[in-house]
């Protein structure tokens, strides 16, 4: 990461080995609406970001602004600065990393080619883990748990529903589950996932606003949240 002055702002230079991996980050953090960087000076409030995404094959970097909206003082001559992220995006650049997406996935053969995600879920089981949406394709979704195991919900064949907010609204996505299984990801020994298989013939407006948030369009400021049920209680909310 690289850190520089311009023009008043702060500008922070970030390159990511593939486009999956910038998206996945933007959604991950964008989607928290805000951030909270270390520094060894403190700034004033109002201080304007940029952060600059760059992924490897793809020439125009990704631009996100935020704006210093708090200070904390820390022990070592060290702040904290939280930065609250812009709703606008450069959307060409944005647009250019998402086809580049499409195109490796097509290069794959996928029916739906896929986006990552990196969005928080919830569920309203007591004591039920956090659940996160990792991919999405006009054809389903793909998710991760946060826990040893997959909850006993979570079964093939079982029923399932899929909320997130967007600008207009929320966006309700049934389905079914459709696979389960158990990966290694880089920050946990192993990782329960399971995929999604949206219905085969969803209504034209809720089609419509599923390929708006494939291209990450018409999201909320953040943070950006989603709800996942399962069973009967996935049935009763059904649209």
């Amino acid at each position: 990461m690289q850190i520089s002055e311009q023009d008043s702002s702060v500008r922070l230079k970030v390159t990511y080995k593939t486009p999956e991996a910038l998206i996945d980050e933007y959604t991950r953090s964008v989607g928290q609406g805000s951030v909270t960087l270390e520094t060894r000076r403190s700034l004033t409030r109002g201080t304007r970001f940029v952060f600059e995404m760059q992924a490897e094959g793809v020439t125009q970097p990704v631009e996100v602004v935020g704006e210093v909206v708090h200070i904390t003082p820390r022990p070592g001559g060290r702040y904290h600065l939280t930065v609250k992220y812009a709703t606008d995006v450069d959307r060409g650049a944005l647009d250019a990393v998402l086809q580049r997406i499409f195109a490796q996935e097509q290069e794959k053969m996928r029916k739906f080619p896929r986006i990552p995600l990196n969005v928080r879920a919830i569920e309203s089981t007591p004591f039920s883990p956090v659940f996160y949406v990792r991919d999405m394709s006009r054809g389903g979704v793909g998710m991760e748990v946060d826990a040893p195991a997959l909850p006993a919900m979570v079964k093939v064949g079982t029923p399932f529903l899929l909320e997130m907010e967007l600008s207009p609204g929320p966006l309700l996505l049934p389905g079914e589950v459709m696979w389960t299984s158990t990966a290694f990801r880089a920050h946990s020994p192993v990782t329960p996932v399971f995929g999604v298989s949206f219905r085969a013939s969803l209504p034209k407006d809720t089609a419509e606003r599923l390929e708006q948030l494939l291209a990450l369009d018409a999201l909320p400021p953040g943070p950006w949240w989603a709800r996942v049920s399962f069973g009967q209680e996935a049935l009763t909310r059904m649209p």
